[in-house]
């Protein structure tokens, strides 16, 4: 093994294919490979090793030197590739991916993937990197570019350290060795207690990069591995072992244990001397697979948006699934010979010194910002999906620059409208902030994705109740005698995800069974203590009765490049009856509360989005809906006139204070 060179092997080029590829397949189907993404942590444990080779080949430069042209190679190698993939992605999500509230964290993901932190910002997101609706993140991948990235800024300093100081400082052996163990013992706990940061951020994934460059420095004190060729196919057991048993286990320890010690057997058997003409180099050197492994980075970079972009368009399905790794090979292919080779190999910016090429990557960098910038801000005025209309689309607060005709309610000028619940309740922020500028109301909002109050399914889960505790709270403290409290939650089972095959009388009734004798004991005792507090104060109480809910998103499938979509099979319309056959255990629920409570109004917007027969999630060429249940804008403005007169309604009737328990008066 040359130990102070940094000599070309092919047999890792195959290594990076192997890893590239797993990664795509368990991406494009997970069922196919479902540990296919220990393919990214091959790639981590290669590129300590491959960047310990790098450093050690120049290690005659000054420290100061070195490490400025070391950050330099860097970006001439990943940044104009990243910054191109980037760019092409945010204008094509603008053009045909939908507006909805899962965008912004897009949007997040891909600014910050622009600086190297999108890590960060999807271990702050709720959402994992397994969760569903993760595949629809045209950015999500970048991930681990930012974990390497950041490795980058903190690894050269101490490998510059072992490498010019180890003779003179016997102890500075001991810096990576120790770093390594600390974000080993790190992982094993993060792992367990809080798994997605430790999914995400560097310091739990140090120590698999950090291997690499062990093996190298052990490999460099022993001057070379003679022995090593044995290692090569145990490595490549515990690397299928790996892929088999990591989605089962915590990660990334010790989830991707098993792949870390594979590799690191498979890169020692192929740093052997001697090694190019054993069976296994051989295979990992076959020049189709080393070229794949050549544009490995590439390859990363597009596989993922190209997938996202299917899935929000045509879907993978048909002849585009088998169209796809040929558009990726061809995509992937062009950015590597045309955009990686010529600026990495650059002769006007090998001859600048490092600091100028690094000066000069800050404007590209806030160039690209820009544009992306204004794909996000802009994306109404330029995208193809009928969602741009976000005044139809769009359930957001009324804007105060449109004029708005007032109503005559003096029942209801000064009071206040307290909304709370779960995305449903955000929901309705068009007809709330509406019914408040025409009325002389005032409304304040308190909503929280999943967590519904008074949801008559069953008991709230145990991460929401200090949500509604907080809410509740807060209207205790400012409500008044005859103010209004709208309770809006989703309040039947959602009919995405379900398996429609075996017919849909068979599916409506698994969805009644879901709802147990204890669920139903449990969402009454729970609506009767939050009513028992609320009429207490002399308030109204609205509930809204369960709404219409649909198989598949509206604003997934109005478009002439999405409804052919897989997602959009169920179709936009729903049968009455079958929703009102859903719904009629809670109604039941409503009518006992509403005998129990005085002060508990229901309101039922059903027969509004409904025909007599068939409920639609589209009135004509206008969405009634955003998605499979959440009211769009144009939804509300349907629905503002009932509401409103529910309201004046309401207020006619004085509020009378009873205690919890007694009868409803006639």
């Amino acid at each position: 093994m040359r130990t102070s060179g940094c000599s070309h092997n092919p047999a890792i080029d195959g290594m990076r294919a192997l890893a590239v590829l797993a990664v795509i397949v368990f991406h494009v189907d997970a069922q196919l490979l479902p540990g296919g993404f220990t393919g990214v942590d091959l790639f981590f444990v290669i590129s300590g090793f491959v960047i310990s080779q790098s450093l050690a080949a120049r290690g005659d430069t000054p420290p100061g030197t070195l490490l400025l042209d070391f950050y330099r190679r860097r970006v001439l190698r990943l940044l104009p590739a990243l910054l191109l993939m980037l760019v092409v992605t945010f204008v094509l999500s603008a053009l045909l991916i939908p507006r909805a509230w899962r965008n912004e964290q897009f949007d997040q993901t891909g600014m910050a993937a622009l600086l190297g932190l999108s890590n960060i910002v999807l271990a702050g997101q709720q959402d994992s990197y397994f969760s569903p609706g993760a595949d629809l993140n045209p950015f999500l991948h970048t991930w681990t570019l930012g974990v390497e990235e950041q490795f980058y800024l903190v690894f050269p300093v101490l490998f510059i350290a072992w490498l010019r100081g180890r003779q003179r400082f016997p102890s500075l052996r001991w810096l990576l060795p120790v770093v390594s163990l600390v974000s080993l013992v790190l992982a094993a706990w993060q792992s367990r207690v809080a798994p997605t940061t430790a999914f995400y951020l560097l310091p739990a994934r140090f120590w698999e990069l950090a291997a690499g460059a062990l093996l190298y420095q052990w490999m460099t004190a022993r001057g070379g591995a003679p022995r090593g060729r044995w290692l090569a196919w145990p490595g490549v057991a515990l690397l299928g072992a790996g892929v088999v048993l990591a989605p089962s286990l915590p990660l990334p320890f010790p989830g991707v244990a098993l792949t870390v010690i594979g590799t690191l057997m498979l890169l020692a058997a192929v740093s052997t001397q001697g090694a190019a003409t054993t069976g296994y180099a051989r295979m990992l050197s076959w020049e189709p697979l080393t070229y794949l492994g050549r544009i490995s980075y590439s390859l990363y970079l597009w596989h993922w948006p190209l997938l996202v972009l299917l899935r929000w368009t045509y879907g993978l399905q048909g002849a585009v699934l088998w169209l796809y790794p040929i558009l990726l090979l061809l995509v992937a292919s062009a950015s590597y010979r045309w955009v990686e080779v010529p600026l990495r190999r650059a002769p006007a910016l090998a001859a600048k010194a490092p600091a100028r090429v690094l000066a000069m990557a800050v404007p590209v960098v806030a160039g690209a910002a820009l544009l992306a910038w204004s794909m996000v801000n802009f994306h109404e005025q330029i995208s193809l999906s009928s969602t741009r209309d976000g005044y139809a689309w769009q359930a957001r607060k009324y804007p105060a620059w449109r004029p708005l005709d007032p109503v005559d309610a003096p029942g209801l000028a000064g009071r206040r409208l307290f909304v709370a619940g779960d995305s449903h309740a955000a929901a309705y922020r068009t007809l709330t902030s509406m019914v408040a500028r025409q009325t002389g109301m005032e409304v304040r909002q308190d909503d929280q994705g999943g967590c519904g109050i008074v949801n008559l399914l069953r008991a709230a889960p145990a991460d929401c109740r200090s949500f509604a505790e907080r809410a509740l709270s807060r209207i205790e403290a400012q409500a008044r005698p005859g103010d209004i409290v709208l309770l809006a939650s989703l309040r039947m089972p959602e009919l995405r995800g379900r398996d429609w095959g075996n017919g849909d009388a068979v599916v409506f009734q698994q969805m009644l069974a879901e709802r147990t004798p204890s669920d139903a004991a449990a969402a009454r005792a729970e609506a009767e203590r939050v009513l028992d507090r609320l009429q207490r104060l002399g308030v109204h109480v609205v509930v809204d009765a369960p709404l219409p809910l649909f198989k598949a998103g509206a604003y997934r499938c109005t478009d002439r490049f999405n409804r052919m979509n897989p997602a959009c099979a169920g179709g936009l319309d729903m049968a009455r009856a079958d929703l009102e056959l859903l719904r009629a255990p809670q109604l039941e629920l409503l009518a006992a509360l509403s005998d129990r409570y005085p002060s508990l109004h229901v309101w039922d917007p059903l027969p509004l989005l409904c025909g007599a027969q068939t409920c639609s999630a589209m009135d004509g060429d206008l969405p009634l809906f955003f998605d499979n249940d959440h009211l769009s804008g144009h939804g509300n403005r349907v629905l503002l006139p009932d509401f409103r007169t529910t309201l004046i309604d309401i207020t006619q009737r004085a509020p009378r204070t009873v205690e919890p328990g007694s009868a409803r008066l006639p």
